[in-house]
């Protein structure tokens, strides 16, 4: 699951050119048809689905696929606007029926079946497929332990019936994160390679020719789609970028209709396109964690008094140029139990810091205190800043240490850091469970920093296991208090986003429970 880290600092938001839209989008102002341009980093994977976990390949896979199931981004309940007709529990949540609709079928013309899922969710969690999103499927039985799981079941071709190790009461909302959750065709099962190519899909638009490495991508609106997310664009093409600035300056030109702004040129857009700019907050986290185990960081008192020697809201005004909020969660909003005064150490006050070393009788001068991050995304200002503030405040010396992504997370794999490490956290469904499990919890996905509290753990379970989400929530929160108290990690800010458009583009919009722009909803001005 580490792919589900934010690699940089978050480029999606919320809004509308005309009036903010909910999830799933809203009736559109413009015509259909047109074609238009949008920017976007080169993919991982395009397929199997279960191998796309990152920003990047699911804004493609989104418009190609239908989701089994959505949630609602500010109550978190099911939204039936995809290829589930139901999804039922059982009295105590442990096992969970999904009957899909009637009629639907991929783009080669095959019927979407539940042997569909069953082979995908198989695929995802055979060890020997690796996938990125394996980890979605620990909580079903047999898990990991073979070709097939023993809680996947076929009932007949629009029903499988999926058993839990235990009760989750989140499930329903947990099979919302498409990706993971997406069924496979039978020709893309025979052809993955193939498949990631060119991938075969249920959703409103069809790959229009394959997968153009560092160039584009390009979807064509399926005429044959009879689902609840219709297409508005006849054509759509995703222009790949490295460079921020390089982006915005060909949305500038007029080669591009749709942008995420960078913080870089964030200023710049503001300037010249004043409020035609859509900015809302997002849901990531960017976090900084520590080597629980080594000295001095093995010490809750060192990681609390580092926490409030930060001041988040100067780097964001400065470094960020207002694009983040400092974080007072764990759990960002708008996640449903999401709060704004559960982090008390995440306050900015250095003499409280210093009072925290004393009583703790730590003395932390003489120390040079080395942090990590990855490089190119945008991280150096503000990672330097935050060290430099600990320095001024807390005595302490700091060297900084960046490698690129990938041998990033090697080091983070082998535990191979001695100081604060940089790190991000998107949602992949609404639920505090979601931030809380792979951050802190014993062995989560995310978990680089070594920490384990039963007592968080025991939480954890008991919101799991409530009778509903909304009880569970009370338990997730409680949870959060622990691991606040310990400060395993420091949470630093959520996200903003800032997107900008063309005038040639209408009904621009931010799908928050997706945590993606709703490219399926922007409309050509005709």
């Amino acid at each position: 699951m580490a792919a589900a880290l934010v690699l940089g600092l978050a480029a999606c938001g919320g809004g509308s050119s005309e009036e903010e839209t909910p999830a799933g989008g809203s009736e559109p102002t413009g015509q259909a048809g047109g074609e238009y341009i949008a920017e976007v980093t080169e993919p991982s994977f395009l397929a199997p689905g279960s191998n796309c976990y990152e920003s990047e390949c699911s804004a493609i896979l989104d418009m190609i696929n239908d989701p089994l199931v959505s949630t609602d981004a500010e109550t978190g309940e099911l939204v039936f606007d995809g290829l589930a007709e139901s999804i039922e529990p059982n009295e105590d949540q442990s096992v969970w029926t999904v009957t899909l609709k009637e009629g639907r079928t991929w783009h080669n013309g095959e019927p979407v079946t539940a042997e569909n899922f069953a082979n995908a969710w198989n695929y995802s969690q055979d060890p020997k497929n690796a996938q990125a999103t394996a980890g979605f499927m620990s909580r079903i039985q047999g898990a990991g332990e073979g070709k097939t799981m023993s809680g996947m079941k076929v009932v007949d071709d629009r029903t499988f019936e999926v058993t839990l190790n235990g009760p989750f009461s989140a499930f329903g909302a947990q099979m919302s994160y498409a990706p993971a959750f997406a069924p496979i065709s039978d020709e893309c099962l025979d052809d993955i390679k193939g498949c990631n190519e060119q991938p075969v899909g249920t959703g409103p638009y069809q790959m229009d020719g394959p997968w153009q490495h560092d160039q584009a991508i390009t979807v064509a609106k399926w005429g044959d789609y009879a689902g609840d997310q219709p297409a508005q664009a006849d054509k759509v093409t995703f222009q790949m970028f490295t460079n921020p600035t390089a982006a915005y300056r060909d949305f500038q030109n007029g080669g591009l209709d749709v942008i995420s702004l960078a913080p870089e040129v964030y200023l710049e857009a503001k300037g010249t396109l004043g409020d035609s700019i859509i900015e809302e907050p997002t849901s990531t986290l960017t976090y900084m964690g520590f080597p629980t185990a080594q000295a001095p960081f093995d010490d809750p008192a060192v990681r609390q008094a580092i926490s409030m020697s930060i001041d988040r809201q100067l780097i964001v005004d400065q470094v960020l140029n207002g694009l983040a909020y400092p974080s007072t969660d764990i759990v960002t909003p708008p996640i449903p139990g999401s709060r704004d005064d559960a982090c008390g150490y995440c306050v900015y006050d250095p003499e409280q810091a210093k009072q925290i070393l004393d009583d703790a009788g730590v003395d932390l001068s003489g120390e040079t205190i080395q942090f990590y991050f990855n490089a190119d995304a945008g991280h150096d200002a503000w990672v330097e800043a935050a060290a430099r503030q600990v320095q001024d405040n807390l005595g302490v010396d700091y060297k900084l240490q960046s490698t690129e992504w990938a041998q990033y997370l090697e080091l983070l794999d082998a535990q191979d850091f001695t100081g604060p490490f940089r790190l991000g956290w998107g949602q992949d469904y609404p639920s505090p469970e979601n931030y809380l499990r792979p951050i802190v919890g014993t062995g989560g996905d995310s978990n680089y920093t070594g920490y384990s509290n039963s007592e968080v753990d025991d939480l954890l379970v008991q919101g799991d296991e409530a009778g509903t989400p909304e009880e569970g929530i009370e338990f997730y929160q409680q949870a959060g208090d622990v691991a606040l108290e310990d400060m395993p990690i420091i949470p630093m800010w959520s996200g903003a986003t800032a997107i900008a458009f063309s005038d040639e583009v209408t009904d621009v919009a931010y799908d928050p429970a997706a945590a993606e722009i709703n490219f399926s909803s922007i409309s050509v001005v005709q």
